[in-house]
């Protein structure tokens, strides 16, 4: 919170021995929780010294002298070597008197431990110990309102409730709200996509100019994810899970079953009949979703950014603890430090720009900042790391929900399209405002939902910095903060003496000097050659009369960095399919895939013709084929130019081709049929019947082998159809998976 009047702290966690006594004291709420279960878990902070630099070199060569020489990386290397150092020897002295540590912290001058009377009293009275804090639980941010769209008419009609947004409309968007209810989607539903909510923060206008989040992930700290969402189809870069169990009610969300779990699938327990994983899809499709596979595009903000789900989430039975239901999800302080701890870890490797925290408890009208969170936010934010936390969503003026009251985090609350949404939590100490109301985003077994609440603002502003960070790699947090608080548009209520920002991503891009990013279409998520479960090919169409080149610039998604640069030559009116193993061959210089099954790249495109390009993924263990055609700023318009569709000689994948008349009467399509492979000509095609107003008709395109005087050549696999212009409509290009049982739309291309 940069510029922001520091409040003073009211010591809601942690308690410093040689601080005055405080209005509300954590000891007694630890004696309390001792007195009703007898006993509590507590976090212990222990007392280690800040680092400072001696005469010398650091780790770069550099003559260091003091810490304001110092880098974060290098503190963060000396902090380590202190806490453990102290870790040592309190757990030796701990061990004594039958206290252990159930949870270290690698990064964090924390532990773990539950302790009766006799036990708190030991820590106490330990020097190596500053300060003591009951191990808190807390809920998910649960959104206010959760609906899951049937039909793109209800989208719409839910969208139109808050166009405009007067005050007038804005009350009866609020009863049009509440009356909403959850309901299950039927098969088939249609799901729509992100650009509404996109658009209001103009993250589009970043998106045209080639910025969408690549080289930076996103972490998000919630109740786990679908990793088999399409959202994120190759955009899991690692995954944990911090589970805490320290009571016989508890029961691990960790894939293991255990309270902790590292690597890939340990956030991606999705029990059947539960909400598990729900609140984290959700929020995780909006900061960098990016679902290509059918006609309607669902991106979300960062949609070219990495994600690092970690579930830091419980399942506690006890009606007690889940106000009165039999039982619920709550994440214990010590499950949300060691997730934050986690992150610091991860920064060793990964370029992470942001961690999103949509969750939160008790009311505070100051800032918090004797949080236990603090340090690990603090020392994430000096690595470049913005930790964007919500709100709340308890309808307080002048309050926000710990801990999002820490001053060093981004406070994020919402808004409805321009207007502050009143039925949530806004206060000064409040950051910025993003869209939350009606967002559409990712819920398990691949389906989309409408949820609102400041948990959708959130990650709205997670996907912001990841954007900013994508376009200006080396910038602070500091800097990245300061551009969207003070290029957002001032907004404000009535009942408020104060203005909070509404992100506006464009603006805070061009105050920092623009995108600097490389020129040409975006293709991103391109699955690396050494990728097992799918391979990504990339097709070039070349619709002219003339011969052209296109170049492939591309970027290593876990490094940032440009790997190398693919030119191929492609003749006119030809559509020529590539794959990543080639690509990476015939790159300049040659590309070798990091090892491992998460290797994936952004691709900018140039060409010196007028044409399209398409992401295929093919999957050989289901034997489908995917269209992940994002293009950087939207879709081509084209509707009458169809690329490499498939011939009858690719058994068990037959292709159809449909046509929609939009005309007033009826007509006959007529297609320019051309060989992929050079674009010679292989004349034309009519339909034999006449397509009705307002009505489609399909056509296998096993029927046109008459164009071949007969059967296919052996490498004939694809032909390029152009609509003649006697025909008012669409077509489309229809691959029926046979092998995988589905049918996918390879219509969609990006332009060129």
């Amino acid at each position: 919170m940069i510029g922001r009047p520091a409040a003073a702290a009211i010591g809601l966690f942690l308690l410093s021995f040689v601080a005055p006594a405080l209005a509300q004291d954590p000891i007694s709420d630890i004696r309390t929780r001792i007195a009703e279960k007898g006993r509590a878990t507590v976090l212990v902070r222990m007392d280690v010294a800040e680092p400072t630099a001696e005469p010398g070199l650091n780790r770069e060569g550099a003559a260091v002298q003091s810490t304001n020489t110092m880098t974060p990386r290098d503190r963060l290397e000396r902090v380590r070597e202190g806490i453990a150092s102290q870790r040592a020897g309190l757990e030796s002295s701990m061990a004594a008197h039958g206290i252990t540590m159930q949870r270290t912290y690698e990064n964090l001058p924390f532990f773990v431990t539950t302790v009766d009377e006799a036990g708190l009293e030991v820590l106490l009275r330990d020097p190596s110990v500053t300060a003591v804090t009951l191990n808190r639980a807390r809920r998910p941010n649960r959104d206010i309102v959760r609906k899951v769209i049937v039909s793109d008419q209800e989208l719409t009609a839910l969208q139109a409730a808050t166009i405009g947004a007067t005050a007038e409309q804005v009350a009866a968007e609020r009863a049009i709200r509440n009356q909403a209810s959850f309901a299950s989607s039927p098969s088939g539903a249609a799901t729509p996509s992100l650009d509404t909510s996109v658009g209001y923060i103009n993250a589009e206008q970043v998106w045209a100019q080639g910025v969408i989040g690549t080289g930076q992930a996103i972490a998000i700290l919630d109740d786990g994810i679908d990793a088999n969402h399409d959202m994120f189809a190759g955009k899991i870069v690692a995954e944990a899970c911090f589970s805490d169990t320290f009571d016989a009610v508890d029961e691990s969300l960790c894939a293991n079953g255990n309270d902790s779990q590292i690597g890939i699938g340990s956030a991606s327990l999705c029990p059947a009949g539960t909400t598990v994983c729900e609140h984290g899809s959700h929020v995780a499709g909006i900061a960098a979703g990016n679902d290509q596979t059918g006609s309607t595009t669902r991106r979300g903000v960062a949609y070219g950014a990495t994600l690092i789900p970690i579930q830091v989430f419980t399942r506690v039975n006890d009606p007690d603890a889940c106000d009165g239901e039999d039982s619920c999800e709550l994440s214990y302080d010590s499950a949300t430090v060691a997730a934050l701890n986690h992150v610091i870890t991860l920064t060793d490797t990964i370029s992470i720009a942001a961690a999103n925290m949509s969750l939160g408890s008790e009311l505070t009208d100051s800032a918090c900042d004797n949080n236990v969170h603090k340090t690990a936010i603090d020392t994430l934010r000096g690595l470049g790391v913005l930790t964007a936390i919500a709100s709340g969503n308890a309808e307080a003026v002048g309050s926000v929900e710990n801990p999002g009251c820490i001053s060093t985090a981004l406070t994020v609350s919402s808004s409805i399209i321009t207007v502050p949404d009143s039925t949530v939590n806004h206060a000064p100490m409040v950051d910025v405002l993003a869209p939350g109301v009606f967002i559409v985003s990712a819920v398990p077994n691949n389906s989309y939902a409408s949820f609102s609440g400041t948990s959708m603002a959130t990650p709205h502003a997670a996907g912001a910095i990841a954007l900013l960070k994508s376009a200006n790699p080396t910038a602070t947090a500091d800097e990245i903060e300061t551009a969207l608080e003070s290029t957002g548009v001032p907004t404000t209520l009535a009942a408020w003496t104060w203005s909070t920002p509404l992100i506006d991503v464009e603006a805070a891009l061009a105050s920092m000097g623009g995108s600097g990013a490389l020129s040409g279409r975006v293709i991103a998520g391109a699955f690396a050659s050494n990728r097992t479960k799918a391979q990504s090919n990339i097709r070039f169409y070349n619709p002219n009369a003339s011969a052209g080149t296109a170049t492939v610039d591309v970027v290593d998604d876990l490094t940032g960095e440009t790997a190398g640069t693919y030119s191929r030559s492609i003749p006119a009116g030809a559509s020529i399919q590539v794959s990543m193993e080639n690509i990476e061959d015939g790159a300049s210089p040659q590309i070798v895939p990091a090892g491992g099954d998460t290797q994936s790249y952004t691709l900018h495109v140039n060409a010196t013709f007028s044409g399209y390009i398409q992401h295929i993924l093919w999957n050989p263990a289901g034997g489908s084929l995917t269209n992940l055609s994002g293009c950087g700023n939207g879709l081509a318009n084209t509707v009458r130019d169809i690329g490499n569709v498939h011939t009858s000689i690719i058994t068990g994948y037959p292709s159809y081709v449909m046509v929609y008349n939009s005309g007033a009467t009826e007509a006959m399509p007529t297609f320019v049929v051309t060989d992929a492979r050079d674009g010679s000509s292989l004349g034309n095609f009519t339909f034999n019947s006449a397509v009705a107003p307002n009505t489609s008709s399909t056509v296998l395109v096993s029927d046109l082998v008459e164009f071949f005087g007969g059967t296919p050549e052996s490498d004939q696999f694809h032909l390029n159809l152009e609509l003649q212009s006697g025909f008012t409509g669409f077509a489309q290009h229809i691959v029926d998976n046979e092998i995988g049982g589905v049918l996918t739309n390879m219509t969609a291309k990006c332009d060129l």
